[in-house]
């Protein structure tokens, strides 16, 4: 079970704190990329809130450890632990607006063709010849 860093009792170290707010970071990350696939606007709303709050906590954690003159030996394998951690919420982020951004090229190709207009013509066509003049691919599309 994943604890929110608000739900532990006993007083956390920075590492700690960090790692609890990194796991939480990527189960609101899972949301955010079901939220897009499902298609849910007020889960979405509500992942990208949270996210953006748990990044604050991580900024301002890293900052603290960044402030710290010292980092023991002992903190090697916490470290480690939240750099992983904190590069998998780096990838499923990125994971995240591939998938936010082909959303939007889908609804602005359906909003294109329900509304008559047609976006720029792509300059270079799948094989790499001009596209120009190609202006029947809308039915297609359709």
């Amino acid at each position: 079970m994943m604890y929110s860093v608000k739900d532990l009792d006993c007083a956390l170290t920075p590492w700690d704190e960090l790692l609890a707010t990194a796991e939480e970071l990527l189960g609101v990350l899972d949301e955010e990329r079901d939220a897009l696939l499902g298609r849910d606007p007020a889960m979405l709303e509500r992942a990208v809130a949270r996210k953006l709050a748990l990044l604050g906590s991580v900024e301002s954690i890293l900052k603290s450890h960044a402030a710290a003159p010292h980092v023991s030996a002992s903190d090697a394998p916490l470290r480690a632990r939240a750099d992983a951690l904190l590069e998998e919420a780096v990838r499923r982020n990125e994971l995240n607006a591939r998938i936010a951004a082909q959303r939007e090229a889908g609804v602005r190709k359906a909003l294109d063709v329900l509304t008559g207009r047609h976006g720029e013509p792509p300059l270079y066509g799948p094989v790499g010849r001009s596209a120009g003049g190609r202006r029947g691919q809308a039915i297609g599309v359709a």
